[in-house]
């Protein structure tokens, strides 16, 4: 009774769902787990609603317990994911994205890409916030050379007393000091503000930079070892459409191959990415 009660319940949270009304809806879900607390879509549907709020906390409780439930769900590591990314958490939501990808190719679900999408914006995501706590590091650095030119500045202005030549000669020389100084940093700012490699130039299993790109017959590019570990792992598949797909049929991706390298030799950077 407690089970069909539950499916009710998560029935009409569905309907509620679909017309928006979140908060309605995780009423039911709620409801559903507390007759049911071990069937783990109720958790997954109810942090999907909690998800379309911006509630992230109560998103990754919910899908933590469903994955407790159910390691498998390809649901609950996405939409972790996707919360640890808005919490700043992207070492952790970068693994929890990887695994919903893997199972999402075993699995053949249909919206892998939509999670391939998510794992290449955490990426992007931890990206932007290690550089924003560079460039806050970095105008620190430049307040503290400068205030150590400015200290230098005054010391050798007392001692220079009312000698108005050589208080000239301080001046001009402390301000070229800082100009030049200031001009370093900036070169820097402006070299390492923006670190973005092109979606195209990411293998799709492994979400590294590509340095032997190879097309599959459906005409999806892979790191040629990532898709020889994938054969092992899952049979001779194509990983997104999952059609028959071998190691005889690679094509390498030369234009691609070549714009990578291009890239990098500007980037080097990226290399390591």
């Amino acid at each position: 009774m407690g089970k069909e009660e539950a499916e009710n319940h998560k029935q009409l949270g569905n309907k509620l769902f679909a017309e928006h009304r979140y908060e309605d809806a995780i009423k039911e879900y709620s409801t559903a787990i507390i007759k049911d607390p071990n069937e783990r879509i109720y958790y997954t549907n109810r942090a999907l609603c909690y998800s379309k709020l911006e509630q992230y906390d109560n998103v990754i409780s919910d899908t933590r317990k469903a994955i407790d439930l159910d390691n498998t769900t390809v649901k609950a590591y996405y939409l972790l994911g996707q919360a640890l990314i808005e919490k700043k958490q992207h070492t952790e939501a970068l693994n929890k994205l990887k695994t919903a990808y893997e199972l999402a190719i075993q699995q053949r679900v249909k919206y892998v890409n939509d999670i391939l999408q998510a794992l290449l914006t955490a990426r992007k995501r931890k990206w932007d916030d290690q550089e924003a706590d560079r460039l806050v590091r970095e105008s620190s650095l430049l307040q503290y050379v400068k205030n150590l030119v400015e200290a230098e500045r005054k010391r050798q202005l007392e001692e220079a007393g009312d000698d108005e030549e050589k208080i000239d000669e301080i001046n001009y020389l402390t301000d070229e000091q800082e100009a030049k100084i200031q001009k370093v940093f900036e070169q820097s700012k402006e070299n390492l503000m923006r670190r973005e490699i092109p979606d195209a130039y990411l293998d799709k299993i492994s979400f590294n930079i590509m340095h032997d790109p190879v097309f599959t017959p459906d005409g999806f590019t892979y790191e040629r070892q990532s898709l020889l570990d994938h054969f092992a792992r899952n049979g001779h598949v194509d990983p997104i459409t999952g059609r028959p797909c071998k190691e005889s049929d690679l094509v390498p991706n030369r234009s691609l191959k070549e714009a990578i390298e291009d890239f990098l030799k500007e980037n080097g950077w990226a290399a390591d990415y």
